[in-house]
This record gives C-alpha cells, sequence and structure tokens, in this order.
C-alpha cells in the first residue's frame, strides 16, 4: 500500500526531502509559504525552562510591582 504525501498547509504542494519546513501544532508548511514573526523570548535558569517573555531587554521593576513590593530606594 503506497502512502500518501504529505502537503503543505498553505500551497498544498508535496514536501521534498530536502525543503526548509515549519511546523505549527500538528500542520506542516513549506518555510517560504509563512511568515515568521519573533514574538518573545524564552527565558531560562540554570539550565531550567521558566517560559516564555516578550521582555527580552528586562523593565523597571515598578512597571510590574505594586509599591509594597519593592525595597525603597536610598
Amino acid at each position: 500500500m503506497k502512502k500518501r504525501l504529505k502537503l503543505c498547509e498553505a500551497c498544498n504542494e508535496p514536501f521534498k526531502w530536502d525543503d526548509d519546513v515549519i511546523l505549527v501544532e500538528d500542520d506542516v508548511y513549506h518555510k517560504d509559504c509563512v511568515s515568521l514573526y519573533p514574538m518573545g523570548y524564552f527565558a531560562m535558569l540554570d539550565d531550567e525552562p521558566l517560559g516564555e517573555t516578550e521582555n527580552d531587554d528586562g523593565d523597571e521593576a515598578f512597571n510590574h510591582l505594586d509599591d509594597d513590593e519593592l525595597e525603597e530606594s536610598l
């Protein structure tokens, strides 16, 4: 029994063995068929994953914490 070729979800063309592909959940696309946008960064601590973040450069603590959660500045 012959297998059915997997097709790109965008262009419906079959994949060649050396095509660059993008996996999105269970769907496969040719890399050239989709646009990729960097939407965040993945934070690690001692080689353990913490999760995704969008503030790659950090941000001032007062933007995210209440006054009673911060140490007073001198």
